[in-house]
């Protein structure tokens, strides 16, 4: 019982989470997301693809980014501020705290792409 009240309790948790997967190449598009990053994007899976990340934050969070992007490719992960998004349907989305982190390839040397975890979001 006192299990699958904390596995409520994490899935809850986690619900509150999305998470997002950036590819690095020229053009850095979305390649994954979680339903609650989907959610908050507006948008299904398929059509991810065709979210790049400048269209994700607002400007403030352009500039978090950026300016904390040498950290990030350096440490692994970063933690950005507050801040607002867009979703597909170009509803505004809140979100309290983001962090970021670098995926790595299996040679653990090669990244394979940005992960994002915008937490407690909500439309506003």
């Amino acid at each position: 019982m006192y299990t699958s009240i904390l596995l409520s309790q994490y899935c809850i948790l986690l619900s509150q989470y999305a998470i997002l997967c950036c590819s690095l190449k020229s053009q850095q598009v979305f390649i994954f997301a979680n339903q609650t990053g989907l959610d908050m994007l507006e948008t299904t899976l398929l059509a991810l693809q065709d979210i790049t990340l400048d269209k994700l934050f607002d400007e403030s969070g352009r500039k978090a980014l950026c300016s904390d992007f040498p950290n990030l490719m350096q440490q692994g992960f970063s933690c950005l501020p507050a801040g607002i998004c867009m979703s597909t349907m170009g509803r505004h989305a809140s979100y309290e705290q983001a962090f970021a982190w670098k995926v790595l390839e299996a040679d653990e040397t090669t990244v394979h792409c940005l992960a994002f975890s915008l937490v407690n979001w909500s439309f506003v």
